[in-house]
Parts: structure tokens; C-alpha cells; sequence
């Protein structure tokens, strides 16, 4: 491809370095462009190194037992409360025979058990006066199975009674058991008659004080 001279405009030879007619000299010749591939390039550690970005910060885990769910691992637990849900309800009285001699739940304060005690008491005595003129009436066997029945009625509301008072004391229902013990059942029958409940709500119930006996 010919060029022209810039000063006299004569074709010349692309490889002229001046021009033939005036001696001007040729404009260099355009350099190529680069072809290089992005992998021949120089490294340029500064263009290619992304810029540091700053970490989210980190996000504190819930509390435990926050919505149902368990402590995350090492978390201590919250210290359970030693007085339960009970410390805004009112004590409710029985009403029922069921209520007052078949249940195990909720509190029984000295007075109450008291009196419920001596009639089961009274209960048994006339059971016991009953089954003693059928034994001689009718049969002695008879009369012996029939105050066994009676005892056996008798001694599943005093359980119950038992356990209440126990519950009133903030000992557990369990204690029962030693009221079946020689001597240590009338140790448990003097705790449970001179030793007044713990006053307020407990992990058993409200105060049954809080109403009118």
C-alpha cells in the first residue's frame, strides 16, 4: 500500500523513509496493535487481588429456651424457680365427698386434715362395731372379711388426706410410704399434725389459709 508525502503529495513506496522529490521525511509507520491474549499480559498484583471486604457482623444466638428451643451448647440453663405458677390463684375449697377424700393434688392445711382424719376415723369405728355383731350373728369369718373391706376403704382416703397434708408441707407425695412403717409412722403423723404448711404458694398449690376454713 503506497503513502504520499505530507509536504508535496508524491506516492511513495511504503517502505521510503524520505520522499524522493523534496526529501521530506515519512511518518513512522503506525505501530500494530497489540494482540495479546488476557493470559500474556504483564501480572499486575495490584488489578487482579479483589478488594478486602469487611465480615457481616456476627449475629448473638437467641437465649436459651427463647421460642421452644433448646440452650445452644454451653449455655447455661435459666435456674428453675422454687415457688411454681401458683402465686396469683386462689385456693379453692372442696366441695364433693370425691374432692374432699379422693384426691391427691393441691394443698390441705392441719385443720382441714384433721377433721377429714377423725371421720374417716369415725367411719371405721362404726364399721368395726357393725362387722362385730354380724360375726356373732352370722358368721366370725363373715364379720373378719367385712372389717377387712372396711379397713381397706378407709385407708385409701387417708392416703390421699396424707398426701395433701404432705403437700402443704412442700414435701413430696411419696412420704406416704412411711405411714406403713412401725415408728417411723408415728413420727410422720406428729410432722404432718403440730407442724404448720409453708405459708404462701408453693410448687404444690396456693395457700389453703388464703380462704376461710
Amino acid at each position: 500500500m503506497s503513502n504520499f508525502c505530507s509536504n508535496c503529495g508524491t506516492p511513495l513506496d511504503g517502505t521510503a523513509k524520505f520522499c524522493p522529490s523534496c526529501g521530506t521525511a515519512t511518518p513512522a509507520q503506525a505501530q500494530p496493535t497489540s494482540t495479546a491474549t488476557p493470559s500474556q499480559m504483564p501480572h499486575n498484583p495490584q488489578q487482579q487481588t479483589p478488594p478486602a471486604q469487611t465480615p457481616p457482623p456476627m449475629q448473638q444466638p437467641n437465649p436459651p429456651y427463647y421460642n421452644n428451643r433448646p440452650p445452644y451448647p454451653g449455655q447455661p440453663t435459666a435456674p428453675t424457680p422454687s415457688v411454681s405458677d401458683f402465686g396469683n390463684e386462689p385456693y379453692i375449697p372442696d366441695e364433693s365427698i370425691t374432692d374432699k377424700f379422693f384426691r391427691y393434688d393441691n394443698r390441705l392445711n392441719r385443720k382441714r386434715y384433721l377433721l377429714r382424719s377423725l371421720a374417716l376415723m369415725g367411719i371405721y369405728i362404726v364399721g368395726a362395731v357393725i362387722a362385730g355383731i354380724l360375726s356373732a350373728i352370722i358368721d366370725e369369718i363373715f364379720g373378719t372379711l367385712l372389717l377387712a373391706l372396711i379397713a381397706l376403704a378407709i385407708t385409701v382416703p387417708s392416703c390421699m388426706l396424707l398426701i395433701r397434708r404432705l403437700h402443704d408441707l412442700d414435701r413430696p407425695g411419696w412420704w406416704v410410704i412411711g405411714g406403713f412403717i412401725p415408728l417411723l409412722n408415728f413420727a410422720l403423723s406428729i410432722y404432718v399434725i403440730f407442724i404448720p404448711g409453708t405459708p404462701g404458694p408453693n410448687q404444690y398449690g396456693p395457700d389453703p389459709l388464703t380462704v376461710t376454713n
